[in-house]
């Protein structure tokens, strides 16, 4: 049987499915940069004699969506074997919680999605603004032990006030590139890796 070229040359959709223990089913669409990179890092966590535990495992999705979530938290994880097709359209957004709305053909999606162990609604920020409401965070936050049982994360609701939400109860935040990675940290990190 062929095999079909996944190169990144190709704009193709892989499928990735996240199981939460608490019953959620996550499908996203993502590149082949982010499956193989994603893979890579779980093959690496196979291996027992590992030293370095994480608590959150991290990942980009379509359409620049960064995502988060506590290795406690997922049941399981499948990197669905649909046969990649090419995209009509790049930039495909899987709204696992029927959030997003529709405004006059243009898809609106929630700046920040939260899930709280214990909750059963997600937590929602509709519109925060990059340069007021930047969250100060890397992927590297999220390894910092102070941080994962004392800190929060903050930002503003739609009416203005300021929420505190203890990393200690979230279980996945689902949340807009830019909140992380500002528009020109993205563009000078995609330079250094081409």
């Amino acid at each position: 049987m062929a095999r079909i070229d996944q190169s990144k040359d190709y704009n193709f959709k892989h499928t990735l499915r996240i199981e939460l223990i608490r019953g959620e089913e996550l499908l996203f669409n993502v590149d082949f940069e982010t499956v193989e990179e994603f893979e890579n890092f779980l093959s690496h966590y196979t291996d027992d004699l590992n030293d370095h535990a994480r608590n959150f495992i991290s990942f980009y999705a379509i359409p620049e969506r960064m995502v988060f979530i506590r290795i406690e938290a997922i049941k399981r994880i499948i990197f669905l074997w649909d046969v990649p097709a090419a995209l009509e359209v790049p930039l495909v957004y899987r709204d696992n919680f029927d959030l997003a709305s529709d405004l006059d053909g243009e898809l609106l999606i929630p700046s920040a999605i939260f899930l709280l162990r214990g909750c059963k609604e997600p937590v929602v920020f509709d519109s925060l603004d990059p340069e007021d409401d930047f969250l100060n965070l890397t992927e590297e936050s999220f390894e910092n032990p102070h941080f994962l049982r004392g800190g929060f994360i903050s930002m503003p609701d739609e009416d203005g006030e300021q929420n505190y939400i203890p990393v200690i109860n979230i279980e996945y935040i689902e949340v807009d590139r830019c909140q992380i990675y500002p528009d020109q940290v993205w563009e000078e990190m995609q330079k250094i890796e081409d």
